[in-house]
């Protein structure tokens, strides 16, 4: 076949370039539908290039610790509790707190001696107490709790003597050397020092 005879379908086939395409040969493929068979089209020579963006960045959330439980502050320490020993007890408690075990061993109250003197074995524990007034005797009154749980006082022959206030209101002074019955909750005057037989609390 001569080649000036060639057929619309030859002339329609892609030909072959040995120089860079440009916009004209795109404008020809698109016109003639031959836009879709083209793989690769090589850039026109001096053509500017078009920076390709870096691809974001993802930021990985991060794991942050548990927080710490809230620091619970301390419970207040309990009140301070002399205890003599075993058997039905009750409490004598002080204006500031103290609290002090009424056993069968009994209990004397008075005020603290000036020296510290050996005590003898076969005596009932003390409560000596701070007194600057000097209202307190040195042995001013003795508390006792029997097998039944019954509380007695008895004043000692102090110098101020001892009245028992009792829960209801009543207030009776004691006769130095008789016991007296003593209920929850009344108030003991030793002079100038007032005390509160309570139920008795465990030891801490």
């Amino acid at each position: 076949m001569a080649r000036g005879s060639r057929t619309r379908r030859d002339r329609r086939r892609a030909p072959e370039h040995s120089r860079p395409l440009a916009e004209e040969d795109v404008e020809v493929f698109r016109r003639d539908g031959l836009l879709s068979k083209v793989i690769r089209l090589p850039l026109v020579a001096g053509a500017p290039s078009v920076p390709i963006p870096p691809p974001p960045r993802i930021s990985l959330p991060t794991h942050t610790a548990p927080a710490a439980a809230p620091s619970v502050a301390p419970a207040a320490a309990p009140a301070t509790i002399r205890d003599h020993g075993q058997g039905p007890h009750h409490d004598l408690c002080l204006a500031d707190g103290t609290r002090t075990r009424i056993t069968s061993a009994g209990l004397v109250v008075g005020r603290r001696r000036s020296s510290a003197t050996a005590s003898d074995p076969s005596s009932p524990p003390r409560l000596e107490l701070e007194d600057e007034s000097r209202s307190l005797s040195r042995e001013h009154a003795h508390l006792v709790v029997d097998d039944q749980g019954i509380v007695r006082v008895t004043d000692l022959g102090s110098g101020n003597g001892t009245t028992v206030r009792r829960s209801g209101g009543t207030t009776v002074e004691l006769v130095p050397g008789a016991p007296f019955v003593l209920g929850i909750g009344d108030a003991l005057h030793l002079g100038g020092t007032t005390a509160f037989l309570q139920e008795a609390r465990s030891s801490p």
